[in-house]
């Protein structure tokens, strides 16, 4: 994690789950924490920024008012910093029909062979890209798993470590096409595909790569915070066919009402919803 800085931050332990959130909203690639002094925690979030800190991050603490306290920054050295978690993890059951394992292969004392009746994902906890445990993961597969998926086209924007690619492949997608703005994104992807058999079709760019006239997807999958989407949900607009599903995650629950008009005026009307904690999920409709 070159260029990494570890922020320190001190809050009421009631706000822990909350903060987690908007550090992760401002940039952050992921956070533990630790207890503090009575009734209060200490998270270490970090940010993998040759700059530094984000200054997206005094606005998000600056929502919570003086009970949240910056302690500090600094920078943190190259270290596998998910190699901690990923020694105490389990595999984790996302949505209705999915297993989730977060483990290195090699690091598993029992390996998932027989997952019972749910499908079974390898996606080792090597980056912060979702594997599952973050609410906005699990609400996009949540709302996935309501759509008829078979024999449709299917596009995952800002696909991480590929989850949703993957559970579209298993309900049936005719084809799936991956992308990230992340190069990290594409170096894992290869190696997820290979853990788990499945292969999509998959690139790192911007959705301007797609050729409208070339691409009409029935389904796009968009777990991705509403700031860094906006500039290509016009792209995303013309790939879509008429009347195609667009979910979208990773929206904080506050901004709702405020990111569903964003969506609106590109077209895309809202048709149902889930909520998890502070996060919430959308399925809209794309305009003809």
């Amino acid at each position: 994690m070159k260029g990494s800085w570890r922020v320190r931050v001190e809050a009421p332990v009631e706000l822990e789950d909350e903060l987690a959130g908007r550090l992760w909203v401002a940039g952050s690639v992921g956070s533990w924490s630790e207890p503090a002094a009575a009734g209060r925690v200490r998270l270490n979030a970090f940010f993998e920024r040759d700059g530094g800190v984000p200054p997206e991050l005094g606005e998000a603490l600056a929502a919570f008012g003086p009970g949240v306290e910056l302690l500090g920054a600094e920078a943190a050295p190259d270290r596998d910093w998910l190699a901690g978690w990923r020694a105490g993890a389990a595999p984790i059951e996302v949505g209705a029909r999915f297993l989730v394992d977060p483990r290195e292969p090699q690091e598993a004392p029992d390996p998932v062979d027989h997952p019972g009746e749910r499908i079974l994902l390898r996606l080792p906890a090597r980056t912060a890209f979702g594997v599952g445990s973050h609410e906005s993961t699990r609400l996009a597969v949540e709302l996935l798993e309501r759509q008829e998926v078979t024999g449709l086209r299917v596009l995952d924007v800002g696909a991480g470590t590929g989850i949703l690619a993957f559970a579209a492949r298993h309900l049936g997608a005719r084809e799936v096409v991956a992308c990230d703005l992340d190069p990290a994104a594409a170096l894992l992807l290869p190696q997820f595909m290979q853990l788990n058999g499945l292969r999509v079709a998959a690139f790192c760019g911007s959705l301007g790569a797609l050729s409208a006239r070339a691409r009409r997807f029935d389904l796009a999958l968009v777990n991705v915070i509403p700031a860094e989407i906006e500039p290509d949900l016009p792209a995303l607009a013309e790939v879509l066919r008429p009347g195609a599903v667009a979910l979208f995650s990773g929206i904080l629950s506050a901004a709702a009402e405020e990111s569903l008009a964003r969506l609106a005026a590109f077209g895309f009307r809202e048709t149902a919803r889930r909520t998890a904690g502070e996060w919430i999920a959308f399925a809209t409709e794309c305009a003809p």
